[in-house]
């Protein structure tokens, strides 16, 4: 780590980012969020504290939306052994078999 690094406190190590992350779950629901993970940081000034605060909202909401666009796979069609062909008797009995009330259950 450069000295610039360690003197500049808006620098965040990744050890500090994991105990921001765990912190900042820890108090989620406090009111006083924000000061409580600066009491983890007494280095950090609260403005620091606010700023790396906002870019991990920004990070989270990014995730968020990207994963969104990103559509999932039809699991239901994908279950059961692919492996597994039906055979022909299979086929033919669910071709002539119609449902009934019972088959729903």
């Amino acid at each position: 780590m450069s000295t610039k690094q360690t003197c500049n406190s808006s620098f965040w190590t990744r050890d500090e980012d994991k105990i921001f992350e765990n912190t900042l779950g820890l108090y989620s629901k406090d009111i006083n969020l924000l000061t409580k993970i600066q009491e983890a940081f007494p280095g950090k000034s609260f403005d620091d504290i606010l700023d790396h605060y906002n870019i991990f909202v920004e990070d989270v909401n990014a995730v968020y939306v990207e994963s969104a666009l990103v559509p999932l796979p039809n699991y239901s069609k994908m279950q059961g052994d692919s492996n597994k062909k039906s055979s022909k008797a299979d086929v033919e009995w669910q071709i002539r078999t119609p449902w009934t009330k019972v088959g729903h259950r």
